[in-house]
């Protein structure tokens, strides 16, 4: 039996077929659409360039930019898709006659990192991801905490003593204030594109070497705080940001043990950009109990 997983981005939609074992059969990535009619054609179309009928298809799974009610399948926000309570398991089912699961992808992708990714036979790690914003997804005993209402992970919103100086506050549909330091999009603004300006630092430029330094104390102060808090036994670093952080890895590991005495192991993705779908089809095959 397969299983299909849908990472829906913000700027483009990871489709991927696996099987029971984690094989991927096939991978396919488009532009991001809102549109249910599109996404479930992209499914659709990559079902038969895989060879693969709906039959073979044990389960669904979805992840998706934003709040997620896992146990009744509705999307509760996703503001780049413009989604706001969607009955997304009720929509889906009406183009697919199967099992269809969703979640934030974050979750999902931390399910990717323990099936067979970085945290792999962990069941206590944190996945930190860095793209265009920021998330995280938090594994404990084996189980995602999701939080009151679904929100839990949302470190966006992580605050330092200096955001309550300057009267800087949080709000829903904004960028968070840990955000609004480390994401690609708060990178970019110092007038060139996240990636580059690693290249840069690597390189020695000058120019880069300050802003790459504030980069890693930000992210090093909030990936302390969530080991002091949580004790995990891996942190995991994804997203789009993360491919460029090798070059900083071993100071990050070294700030953050500076700043919390509770040891943790640090480490990048070693599954990609396709965590967050390969996670879907985990969150799939997990809920019909084929893995």
């Amino acid at each position: 039996m397969y299983g299909v997983g849908v990472d829906i981005g913000g700027t483009k939609i990871m489709i991927l077929i696996a099987d029971q074992a984690g094989e991927i059969i096939f991978r396919k990535k488009v532009n991001t659409s809102g549109e249910f009619d599109v996404i479930s054609g992209h499914i659709t179309e990559c079902l038969r360039a895989a060879a693969i009928s709906l039959d073979q298809v044990a389960a669904m799974g979805f992840g998706v930019p934003g709040i997620a009610n896992s146990e009744e399948g509705t999307v509760i926000e996703a503001p780049a898709l413009q989604w706001n309570h969607v009955p997304f398991r009720e929509r889906m089912q009406r183009y697919f006659d199967k099992p269809i699961f969703v979640d934030n992808d974050v979750n999902c992708a931390a399910l990717g990192e323990r099936w067979i990714g970085s945290a792999r036979n962990s069941n206590d790690f944190v996945v930190v991801a860095i793209g265009t914003g920021v998330g995280s997804a938090i594994m404990a005993n084996g189980s995602l905490v999701k939080g009151n209402d679904y929100m839990a992970g949302e470190v966006a919103y992580m605050v330092v003593e200096q955001d309550v100086l300057d009267n800087r506050a949080n709000a829903f549909g904004d960028f968070g204030l840990f955000e609004k330091k480390i994401s690609g999009v708060a990178l970019s603004q110092h007038g060139t594109l996240a990636h580059e300006l690693f290249e840069q630092y690597a390189r020695g430029d000058e120019k880069s070497i300050p802003i790459i330094h504030q980069f890693v104390t930000d992210l090093s102060i909030g990936i302390a705080n969530m080991v002091s808090m949580l004790n995990p036994q891996k942190v995991i670093l994804c997203g789009g940001v993360s491919q460029s952080l090798s070059a900083v890895l071993e100071l990050i590991r070294s700030t953050v043990a500076s700043l919390t005495p509770i040891p943790t192991t640090i480490e990048l993705t070693s599954i990609g950009e396709e965590a967050g779908a390969i996670g879907a089809v985990a969150l799939a095959f997990e809920k019909v109990g084929v893995i």
